[in-house]
């Protein structure tokens, strides 16, 4: 009786993370059925595939993650990505003769890791100490970041980077992806960081009631900085990965990611109104959203197609999501 009442506790209190559990394999075997050719979807070149393709998004969808547990949207992210993708580039290029390929992409890193966490920066002081709404601020700032990038390139994208800038995007570790593998250890560390730290219980308060935290003693200009700045930092380490798996870079790489990075983090269990979720439901999205992706490419969905599809899913999602909530 003892076990049934503690299964039944942690069921309650994991029951997005169940849910999710559910419509995943949902989505599996109805993909499954509904393709001609079973076996390509069960291949392992698939499975290497989709491991390939979700870390960059899942990465985006974590940064967009933390605005929304304040009950805003980094609409910035991608903008972020490119830009930083685009600087490490150059860095590499000019770097590379006289560092060395690897010390020059390693040198590329720090360098955007600080430009990411500096825009971060931008995004948070905007929003607080001006008042703007997130959505605003970071819909302004995509721009300012989009725009630097173009002119940094004249539009064009660069290309030619050390052969050692391409290594992060494009290697494995005993058959797995070393970005999938960077990923998880990201999701693991945000994780713990929201779960078991001061820190992430302070992002979910402010992100509950801004008046409550700072009544009990929380400060929320330095919460709200820090969260963008570490969505800042996460959108740079998507971007790096983007460009090093292209070996190019461009201002408008990833143009179609919002949309996706929002219903992957909704999708999740990550409230838009604040104060809600778990980062861990962001692997479990990601997934079934690949799946989804996938089985569209073995069906030969175009990107309009596509889009429309990602669109429905996303009000479907919030409509469960809202009566699922209001049943509560």
């Amino acid at each position: 009786m003892v076990k049934k009442t503690k299964f039944k506790k942690i069921i309650n209190e994991n029951s997005e993370i169940f849910r999710l559990l559910v419509i995943m394999v949902v989505v599996f075997f109805v993909i499954l059925f509904v393709i001609p050719n079973k076996s390509t979807m069960l291949s392992m070149s698939m499975l290497s595939s989709m491991m390939t393709q979700m870390p960059e998004i899942g990465i985006f969808a974590t940064a967009v993650t933390f605005a929304m547990l304040l009950g805003g949207i980094d609409l910035s992210v991608v903008g972020i990505g490119n830009l930083c993708g685009i600087i490490s580039s150059i860095l590499v290029l000019r770097l590379a003769d006289s560092m060395g390929g690897t010390a020059a992409v390693l040198v590329s890193y720090v360098v955007v890791l600080i430009i990411g966490a500096l825009c971060g920066v931008l995004n948070g002081a905007i929003v607080h100490y001006l008042g703007v709404p997130a959505m605003l601020a970071t819909l302004g700032s995509m721009q300012i970041f989009q725009g630097i990038a173009i002119i940094i390139t004249n539009g064009s994208a660069v290309t030619g980077m050390d052969s050692a800038y391409g290594v992060l995007g494009n290697a494995q570790v005993l058959g797995i992806p070393l970005i999938m593998i960077l990923f998880l250890i990201i999701i693991l560390l945000m994780s713990v960081l929201l779960q078991k730290r001061k820190f992430g219980m302070d992002v979910y308060m402010l992100g509950t009631n801004s008046k409550a935290s700072l009544f009990s003693g929380i400060h929320n200009g330095r919460v709200t900085i820090l969260t963008f700045v570490i969505s800042g930092m996460l959108s740079a380490v998507a971007g790096i990965i983007v460009c090093s798996r292209a070996m190019s870079a461009k201002a408008d790489y990833g143009s179609s990611y919002i949309l996706q990075c929002l219903l992957v983090a909704i999708l999740g269990g990550i409230s838009p109104f604040g104060g809600k979720g778990k980062v861990v439901g962001i692997v479990l999205s990601i997934i079934t959203l690949q799946i989804l992706s996938s089985g569209f490419n073995i069906l030969r969905f175009s990107s309009y197609q596509k889009t429309f599809i990602w669109g429905f899913v996303l009000i479907l999602v919030m409509i469960i999501n809202y009566l699922a909530d209001h049943k509560k």
